[in-house]
């Protein structure tokens, strides 16, 4: 079990906290309004807003990202707006002689800043040789913007400014390969007098389709406190969130998709990550468990592992299936909290149960559901879903692990069911 859940969520899960692999940025200061443009182009369709209250000395926030509320992008009280932007990897140069900053250095940054400046000074003192691969894209309310990346600090110059996916202290923005950095600079230069049509304009030409296609767009306006959000580059429909109003609705979490109405192309990208395509059958005790086409099959890593998949893209949960003997007096009510749980405190911490309840499978089988939550390395909060069953003196737990949300798919593990053994 150990080389389980260690290996299979070190390789699942290693993209979860990273930048989207694929966005577009731009600022634009049109002498009233400074408006910042961005595209989110990943593969996740689980896209959640959140709200973080102010508190005392500390900034009010709304930021984006997915089911694993990893900040992709935001904006705090005062107009000071950020975004991530996924890079080719690349060492930091020199020695790393700063410290680290022990916390989420980019949150505490929109929590006490009001400027770049503000936000330039905080980060300043504090290692970045995390950044190895990606950069940041910093704005305010007075025009202000910059692009942070791990050994350079590339500021704005003019009207407006642009950032995707390339390093600009490395490579002349002029004679990028980057048709969406060439795109957006072009038409800034080109804009009329409706800034936030122009920028719109932008964002809808810049988009992506295919594998990782633009999931949501955002036009930040930073003097107004206003995001217009955009849905799976449908650019004819926006939801706008004025930032005051939501803090003091002390608004929580809300689900991206809800805010629009159907969107076939949405629904249609979603179904690959729910949609359960494949089959994976064991022979004795016989048994099939469905599972989504986007998972592919790995090697089990110890004998007690009969399956185990996981998404070519990460960021969705590991599956994995173990087949073990039941002792002869094993209730399905104790299997979790003494029997899964207790293998997970051999690699995580603060193993909790959250839950432990008989369930039915779709052909009447008796199982029992178990949900965990523990820390992975004593900082990633991991959680379970096991979902067991009892056959012919043999175990079978069927198992869900995430940083993020797990209900979404649980009817993989319901898709559990018997069958009569070959002759």
């Amino acid at each position: 079990m150990k080389g389980i859940i260690i290996f299979a969520l070190a390789v699942g899960l290693a993209l979860l906290n990273v930048p989207v692999r694929a966005c577009t940025g731009l600022v634009v200061d049109d002498g009233e309004r400074v408006l910042v443009g961005n595209n989110e182009d990943w593969f996740n369709p689980r896209t959640k807003i959140w709200f973080i209250q102010p508190v005392n000395k500390r900034y009010g926030i709304v930021f984006f990202g997915f089911d694993n509320f990893g900040a992709q992008g935001g904006m705090n009280q005062k107009g000071l707006f950020f975004d991530a932007f996924a890079l080719k990897p690349q060492e930091v140069d020199g020695p790393d002689t700063k410290p680290r900053f022990k916390g989420d250095l980019l949150k505490e940054v929109m929590a006490t800043c009001a400027t770049v400046t503000e936000a330039l000074a905080f980060i300043e003192p504090y290692s970045r040789s995390f950044m190895t691969h990606f950069q940041l894209f910093l704005a305010d309310a007075s025009g202000d913007a910059v692009i942070v990346e791990a050994n350079e600090v590339i500021r704005k110059a003019g009207r407006h400014q642009v950032v995707t996916n390339f390093r600009q202290s490395e490579t002349d923005p002029g004679r990028t390969s980057c048709q969406r950095y060439r795109i957006a600079r072009d038409m800034l230069t080109r804009c009329p007098e409706d800034t936030l049509d122009c920028v719109r304009r932008i964002l809808s030409a810049t988009h992506q389709e295919g594998d990782f296609p633009t999931l949501y767009s955002n036009i930040y306006d930073l003097k107004g406190r206003r995001v217009h959000v955009y849905h799976f580059h449908n650019f004819q429909e926006a939801f706008v969130i004025d930032l005051e109003k939501e803090l003091a609705n002390q608004t929580g979490v809300l689900e991206l998709p809800s805010l629009f109405a159907p969107n076939f192309a949405a629904q249609t990208f979603s179904a690959r990550y729910t949609d359960l395509k494949k089959e994976f059958v064991y022979a004795d005790p016989r048994f099939v468990v469905r599972y989504p086409d986007v998972y592919e099959d790995d090697k089990p890593l110890d004998e007690s592992q009969v399956f185990l998949a996981k998404s070519r893209y990460g960021q969705v949960p590991v599956l994995t299936i173990s087949v073990t003997p039941a002792a002869a007096d094993m209730a399905l009510s104790q299997v979790g909290g003494e029997f899964y749980a207790p293998r997970l405190r051999q690699v995580g911490e603060q193993v909790r149960i959250l839950s432990n309840r008989p369930a039915r499978l779709m052909d009447g089988s008796e199982a029992y559901e178990t949900r965990i939550a523990w820390r992975w390395e004593g900082r990633t909060k991991i959680n379970s879903l096991v979902l067991s069953a009892i056959r012919d003196n043999r175990l079978i737990n069927v198992a869900l692990h995430h940083t993020g949300e797990l209900a979404y798919l649980q009817h993989i593990p319901y898709s559990l069911r018997f069958g009569p053994r070959d002759e």
